[in-house]
């Protein structure tokens, strides 16, 4: 080939390189990468007694086929006492939720597990994967699992599925079970509530998908690269967090704001920008306020994602799934209420955790008392959503049902009740304790045990000592008349 053809032949490709390379950079609102930028690292803090998990998950989707395919290392420390012949992790994805009435069922199908390079005995039943261990894990030893899986992601309007063309990736991959004093805790997938409990694990996760589809998720963005022929990969790392979700569409465009350090991201469908728009305010205004009342949030990022989620809204760390339903005009209330409830999520959930099958009360109703505590000073409307949770619990009240708030999700009768207890009577619940407390000893009160027990698991125990410890009094009376 002549010297001046391959010259310009070369020119040539780099001329399409670099055109490909620009519409790979900018093709998203206003200019931006919908996934936002590259963040620094995420600092990662020390936590006395307790070694987090540390998750590497290497996936590849196929928004077409619904598919994805991954593997996942896990390193993962006995914290416990004692030691464990064998390890559980959650497969969310097998529920039978997922399979029902759709075009394509749900499933997450793991096809090998090994330990240190060794090939291991594992077992799939339902929602749970058992693994069998050569020799017991030692309390405080380490060991390294890997696992090969495939996920099919159902046509579901659900947490995990596929809907008004966005992919929403939540609790969608292996997680490791929970063992604390009282064992393994193996609940099912049930029908209402969250029924989810984790600890915090660091995460690393490379994400490979066509270049024309976006993605957003939990954690820090670290890199964004093309991969030949039509591909392109996103790598996130997170600081200490309980889960991690993503959220993925062909449509999606994007606004964003700095709170402090904090880039809160608002991620909508092309041609919803008024939604969009309304989202981005409320979450900073929400993050603003919350950040003053009860103690800073510590990540760089928070994403509010419309989904395909047909639920209102969805939390999980660093990015919380909205049901794109209520991005019209005539919608905004709702999606300023949304937007605002999962927002104080990441205080009551994604820092301190607590287990949300049997304590669904601790998260929710805090999270519903702070929804109200914000429309109170922010919107001046407190009192309104105050009367609408006691008017949700009255309403249940005359269908003869009993008032106990603290039981596990499958003691509730009926999704009402759940909704009825966990949110309307639990937030009555965190009223009525300020107006025993007084508002600024409920606020040190909130304060302390965010402090206490940021990254943690906690207690309906550990909060009523924490209130009582603060409050000088002895509260078991009053905690027992609304509890059981």
């Amino acid at each position: 080939m002549p010297a001046r053809r391959r010259q310009w032949l070369a020119i040539g490709a780099a001329a399409v390189a670099l055109l490909i390379m620009a519409v790979f950079i900018y093709r998203s609102h206003g200019g931006r990468q919908v996934e936002g930028p590259v963040l620094p690292a995420p600092a990662v803090p020390d936590l006395a007694g307790f070694v987090p998990a540390i998750y590497d998950l290497d996936v590849n989707l196929d928004p077409v086929s619904g598919t994805v395919t991954g593997s996942s290392q896990v390193e993962y420390t006995n914290n416990q006492a004692v030691p464990l012949p064998e390890l559980y992790l959650h497969l969310y994805p097998n529920a039978a939720v997922f399979s029902q009435d759709v075009r394509r069922p749900g499933r997450l199908e793991v096809t090998a597990v090994s330990v240190e390079g060794q090939g291991v005995r594992f077992t799939v039943e339902e929602t749970l994967l058992k693994v069998t261990l050569e020799s017991a894990l030692q309390s405080q030893e380490q060991i390294n699992l890997t696992l090969s899986w495939e996920l099919t992601v159902p046509d579901y309007p659900g947490r995990l599925g596929e809907n008004d063309g966005i992919i929403s990736l939540g609790n969608w991959y292996p997680i490791l079970a929970v063992y604390d004093a009282a064992g393994w805790h193996l609940d099912p997938y049930y029908d209402w509530g969250d029924p989810f409990y984790s600890e915090v694990g660091r995460y690393r996760v490379r994400l490979t998908l066509p270049p024309s589809y976006q993605a957003v998720a939990s954690g820090n963005l670290q890199a964004r690269r093309q991969l030949p022929p039509q591909k392109k990969e996103l790598v996130w790392e997170t600081s200490l967090v309980r889960d991690f979700a993503v959220a993925v569409s062909s449509e999606y465009e994007s606004l964003e704001q700095k709170v402090g350090p904090t880039l809160v991201r608002s991620v909508f469908l092309r041609g919803e920008q008024a939604g969009g728009r309304q989202a981005l305010k409320s979450g900073c205004e929400a993050l603003k306020f919350f950040n003053d009342k009860f103690g800073l949030y510590p990540y760089h990022q928070l994403t509010l994602a419309a989904t395909g989620f047909d639920q209102g809204g969805m939390e999980y760390p660093n990015i919380v799934f909205l049901a794109r339903q209520f991005y019209g005009q005539a919608d905004a209330e709702i999606l300023d209420y949304l937007v605002v409830h999962e927002t104080a999520h990441q205080w009551w959930y994604g820092v301190v955790g607590n287990n949300q099958v049997t304590e669904a009360w601790l998260d929710e109703g805090l999270t519903e008392f702070s929804t109200v505590l914000f429309f109170e000073k922010v919107r001046g409307r407190g009192q309104e959503e105050a009367a609408s949770l006691a008017g949700l619990y009255q309403a249940y009240r005359q269908t003869n049902g009993d008032g106990k708030i603290l039981r596990s999700l499958n003691e509730f009768p009926s999704e009402l009740a759940y909704n009825a207890l966990v949110y309307g009577k639990g937030c009555l619940l965190f009223l009525q304790l300020r107006e025993e407390l007084g508002e600024e000893l409920m606020l040190t009160l909130l304060q302390e045990y965010y402090r206490r027990f940021a990254y943690r698991n906690a207690t309906s125990e550990d909060f009523i000592r924490t209130a009582e410890e603060i409050s000088g009094q002895n509260l078991g009376s009053f905690f027992q008349d609304w509890l059981l």
